[in-house]
């Protein structure tokens, strides 16, 4: 569909060190990360139109991609330009939309780590079938740390007014279906097109893991490119917005983007559930957790 280089997708649940890790691998400087422009959750331009009109706030990642890429800035000026081209390709496929957004960033490729693909039917077949060469990163983090961090979100999201679900954040739900989802659809896809990695491995060890990421992907393996890597906080998108898209990334992530030096918790599945986290460990969850190097 495209000759324009394919990009790079992070595959997990929300909660699994996506924003960062998409940051600092999009820092290397033959590729950009993305905010979340959650392009591959409908089939074309006007079908997503429908999804931002229940979540405004989904809208903004796709609005600063486009301006960004596309226009050369973020003002709101540059906006209201990528509002206006977006309406005007209202009836585009999104893999138009983002083939246009690969060649705009082309010769870097792109790195994506919106997280409705792995929740919504159809995305993952949406993005193979317009970049067959795609890679794939299949980002895991320890099933506690990733309820425990979506319990601090909620939290946030109430402190600012928003909505805070009542019930507990469950397991089965929030970590092990997207997980299988991934696992399932990864394994109708080469074998060298995607890789699995621990996010508390990469965070923990940057100087390890850095250049075994860019050596996969054929990339510039020197230590400036390495250096560049764990600078996120030079992307363009690791701050808000303007005022008529502030959002489109993670808000911990926006406030905060550097890599830091990271100590993994130690977490066991034996332990008491986390605050706010249903306490029920299925036996799928231990054995696909163990499967992913966890206990």
């Amino acid at each position: 569909m495209t000759t324009t280089p394919s990009p790079v997708f992070i595959l997990a649940p929300p909660r699994s060190f996506t924003s960062v890790m998409c940051g600092v691998i999009g820092s290397h400087p033959e590729l950009m990360a993305l905010p979340e422009v959650n392009l591959f959750a409908a089939d074309t331009l006007e079908a997503l139109a429908a999804l931002h009109a229940r979540r405004q706030r989904f809208r903004h990642g796709l609005l600063r991609a486009v301006a960004e890429i596309g226009i050369g800035g973020q003002t709101e000026e540059d906006i209201a330009a990528a509002d206006e081209w977006l309406n005007a390709n209202a009836g585009a496929t999104t893999g138009e939309i983002y083939a246009d957004l690969a060649a705009f960033a082309a010769p870097r490729r792109l790195v994506d780590k919106s997280p409705v693909y792995v929740l919504e039917d159809g995305a993952l077949d949406r993005i193979i079938a317009a970049f067959p060469d795609s890679r794939f990163i299949h980002m895991t983090r320890h099933p506690w740390g990733t309820c425990q961090s979506m319990v601090s979100l909620r939290r946030y999201i109430a402190e600012q007014g928003g909505f805070m679900p009542r019930s507990d954040v469950d397991p089965d739900t929030f970590w092990l279906a997207p997980h299988l989802r991934v696992k399932e659809f990864l394994e109708s896809v080469p074998a060298e097109q995607w890789l699995r990695m621990r996010g508390e491995d990469v965070l923990a060890d940057p100087d390890l893991y850095l250049p075994q990421i860019a050596e996969w992907l054929g990339l510039d393996t020197s230590a400036k490119a390495i250096a560049a890597m764990k600078q996120p906080e030079r992307s363009p998108f690791a701050g808000e917005g303007p005022a008529n898209a502030k959002f489109g990334n993670d808000p911990g992530y926006m406030n905060s983007p550097e890599l830091r030096p990271y100590r993994p918790k130690i977490l066991r599945l034996d332990d008491p559930a986390p605050e706010g986290v249903a306490g029920n460990v299925t036996e799928d969850l231990r054995f696909y957790a163990n499967l992913f190097g966890y206990e």
